[in-house]
């Protein structure tokens, strides 16, 4: 048998003022949801997505190889950064200065002197048979650097190493663009004589140079049995 009284402790009739405020909390929600479609619509936002057709997949590919291309530039120097680029010109001239100091020490290994300032580089490339202990001519001929201007030569007071170099791209002596040569490309014929083909300078002709202590101690025992 059915207990009408639970049945209407257990459905009672919904509340007018909690269902008229439920109803304007779902209108006031779907307000909301239409104010914020038309943003949306207004801002362009619900554009159809770009399709992704073979230009598209083409213009990715494109943009990858470029980026790929700098990464390795940057990583193997061909792409400087950060640093000032070495240009081809600076290059040929720290070449052709380390050369000409070469030839000065060459020239001094067998004169005894280095050129004069007053014979300058000429003096290398000159045919000078009748000076004594001469071996050259020791290069083919003096040209101007990459730039186009004379090489700086000049013989120091005192001895030691001449003053050699050239102006750089600027032309003018003493600013930072200037290139010098390697120090101990003066000295290098001394340090490696292979070059001369066993040819010594006059002041040491008649001796016997030994290639190492054993041979030089073989050598002497030798020269006691004369």
């Amino acid at each position: 048998m059915v207990d009408y009284n639970e049945m209407r402790r257990r459905f009672r009739p919904k509340d007018p003022e909690k269902s008229a405020a439920r109803a304007r909390t779902q209108a006031a929600v779907k307000r909301i949801a239409r104010e914020y479609e038309q943003k949306r619509a207004k801002l362009g936002l619900d554009r159809p997505p770009l399709k992704r057709t073979p230009l598209y997949y083409a213009i990715v590919i494109c943009v990858m190889i470029f980026i790929a291309a700098l990464f390795i530039g940057v990583q193997t120097g061909a792409v400087p950064v950060g640093r000032k680029r070495i240009s081809k010109a600076a290059i040929q001239a720290r070449r052709s200065i380390d050369a000409l100091a070469q030839a000065c020490g060459r020239y001094r290994f067998h004169v005894g002197r280095y050129p004069t300032t007053a014979e300058g580089l000429e003096e290398l490339a000159a045919l000078r048979p009748q000076l004594k202990g001469w071996f050259g001519p020791y290069i083919k001929k003096v040209v101007p650097d990459p730039w186009g201007h004379a090489y700086v030569y000049e013989e120091r007071e005192g001895g030691g190493h001449p003053v050699l170099y050239s102006t750089g791209p600027d032309g003018r002596a003493g600013t930072t663009d200037d290139i010098l040569p390697e120090q101990n490309m003066f000295d290098m014929p001394f340090r490696d004589t292979t070059w001369t083909n066993h040819w010594v300078p006059y002041q040491f002709r008649g001796i016997l140079v030994a290639p190492d202590e054993t041979t030089k101690k073989a050598w002497e025992e030798e020269i006691k049995k004369y």
